[in-house]
Order: C-alpha cells, then structure tokens, then sequence
C-alpha cells in the first residue's frame, strides 16, 4: 500500500522509561483506531532517528512528555522552514526553578532568565506561532510560554495523553496496600536531596505498616531500582513490606495497582497510572512539570514538593485526606479524564490537519 502521508513522532522513547514509553504507545493506539484506512507511516523518534533531518516526513509531531526543551524547538523550527506541519501533543515544560514555579503560582510576574537564554525565548516563539497546532499538558507551561509572548489563543492545553489509559476490565477487590514509587533523578529535583525524601518515605511507611496497611514498593524505570531496594532493606520488614523489580507494561502495572487503597509516588506518569486504576495518590512533587500536571487535573492539594523541611509530615496530610476523600478525588480525575480526551484525540482523529 503507497504511503499518501509519513509523520514523524518525537518522544524520548527507546530507552525504557515506561511514563515516555506509554504515551508512545497511547499515540499508537489512537492512530490504529482512527486511522486504520488511511495511508499514514508514522516513524518514532527511537535511538538513530535523526530528528534535525525531516525532509521526507509530511508532518512532525512533538509528542507527550517534557519535551518544551530549546533542542526540541530547534528540530521542530527547521521542519517548519521546510514546510512541514508542526503539531504539539501534550508536551509540557520542566526544569523551572521551585522559586520560579512559586513566583508564577502568587501571580507575580515571571522572568526565566536563569532557565532560558533570549536566544531560547525567540525560538520558542517563532517555533510555536508558526505550528500548524500546540497542545500542552498543563495550566503552568501555558502559562510560561504566555510569557515568551506567544499568543495565548495560539495554546491549548490539552492535559497530559497518559490521561487516556483505562482502568482494568475486571475490577478487584481494594486491599488495605499503599503502594509506593520510589527511585531516582540523580538530585536533578527541588530541594536536590534524594536522601532526605527516602528518610520521610521510610518514616511514612513505618506509620502505615502500623496503622495497618501493607506496603509494595514498585519501579516504573530500571535505574529506579537501586533506590527502591534500599528503601526496602531499610525497612525491614519482609512480612509487611514487597519490593517488586519488575518493570512491567502499563496494562499491567494499573492492573497490579488496582487493588492498592492508595499511592505515593516519585515518577510524573506513576501517578497517571495509579489514578487509571482508581486509586487515589500523592505526588512527590520534585520538578515542575509534577506541579503542572496535578494543577490541570484539579488535584494540586495532593502534590507535596520535595523541598519540604515536614515531608513526612506533609506525606502523612495527604494520606489524610485520601482516606478521608477517596471517591471524590477519582470521581475529580474522571471528570477532567472527560474533558481532555476528546482534546488529546481531536488532532489524530483529523489525520493531522488544522482547519
């Protein structure tokens, strides 16, 4: 069958990091089934794609994940230049300083001076007016990039792809497990103190084994191991407490989190997945881009930032309120579950073209 249209998908994929790997995935899926009679080739940004070099693509499409990063526009600027179509698709920003993340959540106005060049600012703008379509995951990247000058009627936001994965065909039986993910950034995170979080982890855990609740400690990415092993061994406390290694697929792993009563969670899409299975969660809030997808699901009163001198104590408020408010926080994520899917599925459903 001739290929009529060849479409470039850019995604940090291809090296086993399961929140980048599901959102290719979710992008799969929703092509297969809108798509399937129409000629489309879609090639995936895997390791050996150069993505600096889109003569024979049609379009090109920045796919979920934090992917707002200057090398990114770079690409996207020159498949512009070459008159390809752009399309953004729930990407968001990162790496905001926490200061900045608090000067932008009073109000105040903003200057990224310490994040991003003028050289950064000016591509960013010429990148995204210029796109045939800009998504974004959340109300904070929105609006940081408002403040580059690009028109706001210009962005949408969508909310984050992940949104879209289901909950299990078979719903189990909720058990008394607080299931909780832990690993590592290498301190690239607020408060740049990996020790310090995996000290309140293990406090938190001690009180929930005593109130109670079993503990499962489980990884989304391999280098997230070494860190949930400690924390497991710290505990110790095999009768109460499992550590599982295994890096699972997304189907799976809502499917294994299902019948836990509640989350605590270190990686963005680990909340997404806790969350599609109906349970309620707290966000280790270590970068920006945790803040920015918890403010567009309405559910920013369960982040708790990393920076915290009472993150044990902050950990504790939250689980609080999950077993306080359980149904209501899942009936929240549903309602905006609702809102953004038709969104997130709008430009695939339209074969990549804008009105």
């Amino acid at each position: 069958m001739s290929v009529l249209k060849k479409v470039l998908y850019i995604g940090w994929i291809g090296f086993g990091n399961l929140g980048d790997e599901l959102l290719w995935n979710v992008f799969k899926e929703l092509n297969k089934h809108y798509n399937y009679s129409t000629k489309i080739e879609i090639v995936p940004s895997l390791p050996g794609v150069d993505i600096n070099h889109t003569e024979e693509y049609d379009t090109v499409i920045l796919g979920g994940g934090s992917l707002l990063l200057p090398g990114y526009m770079a690409a996207l600027k020159q498949a512009i230049d070459l008159g390809k179509d752009v399309f953004i698709w729930g990407s968001g920003l990162d790496w905001i300083t926490k200061e900045q993340l608090d000067i932008i959540n009073s109000g105040q106005s903003l200057s990224l001076e310490k994040t991003f060049t003028e050289k950064d600012i000016i591509l960013f703008r010429e990148t995204l007016e210029k796109a045939a379509f800009v998504g974004v995951r959340g109300p904070i990247t929105k609006k940081v990039l408002e403040t580059f000058g690009i028109n706001s009627e210009k962005i949408k936001l969508i909310g984050d792809p992940g949104i879209l994965l289901n909950p299990p065909a078979v719903i189990r039986k909720k058990e008394k497990i607080a299931a909780i993910n832990w690993g590592t950034t290498f301190n690239r995170l607020y408060g740049q103190d990996e020790a310090a979080i995996e000290n309140a982890l293990l406090q938190v855990s001690k009180k929930l084994i005593k109130s109670g609740y079993k503990i499962l400690l489980y990884v989304v990415w391999g280098s997230d191991r070494e860190a949930s092993k400690r924390l497991y061994d710290k505990l110790n406390d095999p009768l109460n407490v499992t550590y599982d290694p295994s890096l699972y697929s997304e189907e799976e792993l809502i499917e294994k989190l299902s019948v836990c009563s509640l989350s605590i969670n270190f990686k963005l899409h680990a909340n997404i997945l806790s969350l599609a299975g109906n349970v309620p969660c707290i966000a280790l809030g270590y970068r920006f881009k945790v803040f920015d997808l918890f403010q567009s699901l309405g559910l920013e009163n369960l982040v708790v930032s990393t920076d915290s001198d009472t993150l044990a104590l902050d950990i504790m408020e939250g689980i609080q309120e999950i077993e306080l408010n359980n149904e209501k926080i899942i009936e929240q994520y549903k309602k905006r579950k609702e809102h953004f899917s038709p969104l997130i599925i709008e430009p695939i459903k339209n074969n990549f073209t804008v009105d």
